[in-house]
């Protein structure tokens, strides 16, 4: 059977780890990466050689115009402009835009419509996708015309499968939600500005944000609830949000504070979220003493934390942890399948 070809613009942090998630499982034919890098070598170093998640467990050779990862011949490019690739060579089903930069879905969209790839995943929150998805929460509403799919935010990957489980079962009053996410590319080393990724040349209005993110905990604005309301309208306005930025390199946590409709009881609660995550595709829960670092490399979207789940009353507490970046990744992977079954009609 003909393996699906994917290309992936933007081979940062997230590029890299779907490429490395792909390669172990041997999902798709990446026949294209895209990136503003312009140095095939350095590409190919950093996919190999990675201060995270360690040295690649394969094979990656290069050449003046590709990157070879195991069996899987990649062919390179370094466009800032998407309209500069000759797509018609490559015949790609699904373009994974991991770039982060918000004006190219677009772009996208021009792409599908000349039938240069069939349909296109952006790794951000984005208002002009055709469709907003969290696999596992509402990826059973993709329909064939959603071409340009926004495949959320880590943290709303993570929270939004115990916010629509407990509200379905319970019904939620109200809540509070921190984060606690490890620092990110755009964030400094030593004092300077903050500038944005998104939206290139712009400047982060909180100033906090340019501060040396090594030491320092770094309270924030989070768009976390803003992406789970796209995919839970029901639940806008009603949970407050806030985070902090921490100065480590990987896996990020949740703690959510809720006030539900009625009373439950803790065995109760317990025996539900267990039901759940047994039958969940991507949520598990653990009941072991473990420490952020425990959760390196997770592939679930989350874990909830079992220990710390508390219940007072009509009052829950739950705590989730999350590798904000392999967790993440491979729901961009789970996504690519999904596209190509609702393209099939399966």
């Amino acid at each position: 059977m003909k393996k699906i070809k994917i290309a992936i613009n933007g081979f940062g942090r997230i590029g890299r780890a779907i490429a490395r998630i792909n390669s172990q499982y041997g999902y798709f034919d990446l026949v294209l990466i895209n990136d503003i890098n312009p140095h095939i070598d350095n590409l190919a170093y950093l996919f190999k050689y990675d201060s995270t998640y360690g040295k690649f467990d394969g094979q990656v050779s290069n050449t003046d115009t590709s990157i070879k990862i195991n069996n899987n011949l990649s062919i390179c490019t370094s466009y800032s402009d998407l309209d500069e690739i000759s797509w018609k060579d490559f015949e790609i089903d699904v373009l994974i835009d991991s770039s982060g930069v918000s004006n190219n879905v677009k772009k996208l969209r021009k792409l599908t419509e000349r039938k240069f790839i069939y349909s296109s995943i952006i790794t951000h929150s984005n208002n002009d996708s055709d469709f907003e998805v969290i696999m596992g929460v509402n990826d059973d509403k993709i329909l064939a015309k959603h071409h340009v799919v926004s495949n959320s935010i880590c943290d709303a990957n993570a929270i939004a499968h115990i916010m629509k489980w407990i509200d379905g079962e319970y019904g939620i009053k109200s809540g509070s939600l921190t984060t606690l996410h490890p620092w990110l590319s755009y964030q400094n080393l030593v004092d300077g500005p903050a500038i944005s990724q998104s939206n290139p040349g712009v400047v982060w209005a909180d100033y906090a944000l340019g501060r040396a993110c090594t030491d320092s905990i770094i309270p924030k604005n989070t768009t976390a609830m803003d992406a789970v309301e796209k995919v839970l309208p029901h639940l806008k306005g009603k949970i407050l949000s806030f985070s902090y930025r921490i100065p480590t390199d990987i896996v990020a946590s949740s703690d959510i504070t809720l006030f539900l409709q009625e009373e439950v009881s803790s065995d109760s609660l317990m025996s539900f979220i267990t039901k759940k995550c047994d039958d969940s595709l991507y949520v598990k829960l653990n009941d072991e003493s473990l420490i952020s670092l425990d959760y390196e490399k997770e592939e679930s979207s989350a874990v909830i934390d079992a220990q710390w789940i508390k219940v007072t009353g009509n009052v829950v507490k739950i705590v989730l942890w999350y590798d904000n970046e392999w967790g993440y990744s491979a729901r961009v992977l789970d996504l690519v399948s999904k596209l190509i079954d609702v393209k099939n009609g399966a």
